[in-house]
């Protein structure tokens, strides 16, 4: 745990002052950063996204995986491997956050919202958000081992995590402002938006002759909860796992969300969505929560690829399945190498939309500028 939190605390120096390498001590950080930073926490193909605006608010997207699953194998004689939990608590830590704020769920899948009981030991939270009650049944001839991840198990446990704080089940349409960060949700239970948002609403081209998909990795996938998060003139869009036909609604025949800035590629880069029409949201920088067997799909790697205007597309692994898609290793947190230490995608931006993504791992690190709102 100390090895990660050092890297964590490494990078934070490194992109807080000019120059990287020669910052100050951590003793002399401010309390408060004057931008906003981002972890795309590495939860091995769950999700997990960590906030901290300028004011030291705090938001925490899903919360990966519960302890022992879904994470590397720890060797024999070895402590367990850090859980989902213990890499966003240190992520936290390193960032000066003691409490999330908001704890926001897109939805009850286990890869999403298993580290839930595990963090909460570890970190309170105030308030919780979701999309409202489970959707997805299990089937009557489920065997013990689907019923032990399944979405039904789960969520009397997340009712549980919020009895007694403030709770909110939000709707499409509904605003939230977190300090200097603006969230509007935009898809939501199932439903979408029904009209374009201001300066939205262009034809997509992109929509021409695809079809619909019904493969859609179960019912909460479709009512994940999707925002458009703006901070200053960055458009920032996270539609969790929302699925294909879902996303057709948002984009055809009109771009109802418009152009943004930083797109976390949906569904952890499963064919399940990333359908062509996303290409019309253009984002600069793309972010991928994949793990080295899980998400990255060819067809999604190559349709992202694709998008007009992409400057950079960072990947929390590398993809053991298509090592030929995989491309610089700069651009991937996690390589196939042993151990797995867990490193992070980290992203710090300033009001004015400067954009700056950096590589846990190496510290290698690039910089965007936002279109302006």
């Amino acid at each position: 745990m100390s090895q990660r939190l050092s890297a964590i605390t490494a990078f934070l120096l490194a992109i807080a002052i000019p120059g990287g390498g020669n910052a100050a001590s951590p003793s002399h950080r401010p309390r408060h950063h004057k931008d906003l930073r981002i972890v795309m926490v590495d939860v091995e193909g769950g999700a997990s996204i960590l906030f901290v605006t300028p004011e030291g608010k705090s938001l925490l997207i899903d919360t990966g995986w519960p302890p022992g699953i879904g994470g590397p194998r720890s060797t024999p004689g070895a402590p367990p491997p850090p859980s989902s939990a213990d890499r966003i608590a240190a992520a936290a830590t390193s960032l000066g956050v003691k409490r999330i704020d908001y704890l926001l769920m897109t939805h009850y899948h286990v890869d999403h919202i298993g580290g839930v009981p595990s963090l909460l030991a570890k970190l309170p939270v105030d308030t919780f958000i979701d999309h409202g009650p489970n959707r997805q049944i299990p089937a009557p001839n489920a065997t013990a081992r689907e019923l032990a991840f399944a979405p039904a198990t789960w969520y009397p446990r997340w009712v549980a995590a919020y009895k007694g704080h403030h709770h909110i089940s939000a709707h499409v349409g509904q605003k939230l402002t977190i300090g200097s960060l603006h969230l509007q949700f935009v898809a939501g239970d199932g439903n979408v938006l029904d009209a374009p948002l201001p300066g939205a609403g262009q034809p997509n081209p992109y929509c021409e002759g695809v079809p619909q998909k019904d493969v859609i990795g179960g019912e909460e996938n479709v009512r994940s909860l999707g925002m458009l998060i703006t901070f200053g003139n960055t458009r920032i869009l996270d539609l969790g796992d929302l699925t294909w036909n879902k996303e057709l609604q948002l984009l055809c025949p009109v771009n109802k969300i418009g152009k943004v800035d930083l797109y976390f590629v949906t569904g952890h880069g499963m064919n399940l969505s990333s359908s062509p029409p996303t290409a019309a949201f253009s984002p600069i920088v793309a972010l991928m929560q994949n793990g080295p067997y899980k998400g990255g799909d060819a067809e999604v790697i190559k349709t992202v690829e694709s998008y007009p205007g992409l400057q950079g597309f960072w990947r929390e692994h590398y993809s053991v399945r298509y090592p030929e898609l995989n491309g610089d290793p700069n651009y991937i947190a996690n390589l196939n190498t042993q151990p797995d230490y867990g490193y992070s995608i980290c992203v710090d931006i300033t009001r004015g939309g400067t954009i700056t993504v950096t590589n846990e791992r190496n510290h290698f690190s690039r910089t965007y500028q936002a279109r302006g709102q």
